[in-house]
């Protein structure tokens, strides 16, 4: 079985990891500067090592999601992917940190809310947001005893 982790392309990986972890309240965050043989193997400013990231990783409600800089390629964002955390909502303390989770996001002005954060016709809460980025995210809290999980 295979597992299916998001890895994410930045301009600037470092400046995103800050951002996630300041809107967000991401953890467990991790950073692989470039170093000064990969730079000169990528064509890379060896004057901005500590600014440039091979890979990094952080969670959000306990997903965890990967990245690394662009190197310059371009990025755009893309409204054909979102990015949906999705929480037990019988789990009560999992509930509490997604209703802070989502009510922190909405303070933000860096976030675009496009569905509050609501019970839904199907027994779940929903919400979705777009980051600085252009990155959809949603927010899904549901009973797992009612799935089958």
């Amino acid at each position: 079985m295979a597992n299916l982790y998001p890895y994410l392309a930045f301009e600037r990986a470092k400046e995103a990891l800050a951002y996630y972890e300041d809107v967000f309240g991401a953890t467990n965050i991790t950073r692989v500067p470039v170093t000064e043989e990969q730079a000169k193997q990528y064509g890379l400013p060896t004057e901005e090592l500590d600014n440039l990231t091979m890979h990094a990783g952080f969670t959000i409600l306990g997903t965890e999601l990967f990245c690394a800089d662009s190197f310059g390629n371009q990025v755009s964002p893309s409204r054909q992917i979102s990015l949906m955390l999705d929480v037990n909502s019988e789990d009560e303390a999992a509930a509490k940190e997604a209703d802070t989770f989502f009510a922190k996001i909405a303070a933000s002005p860096d976030v675009e809310v496009t569905m509050p954060y609501e019970e839904q016709f199907w027994g779940g809460k929903m919400g979705q947001f777009t980051d600085k980025y252009g990155i959809t995210w949603m927010l899904h809290s549901q009973p797992y005893s009612k799935i089958g999980r």
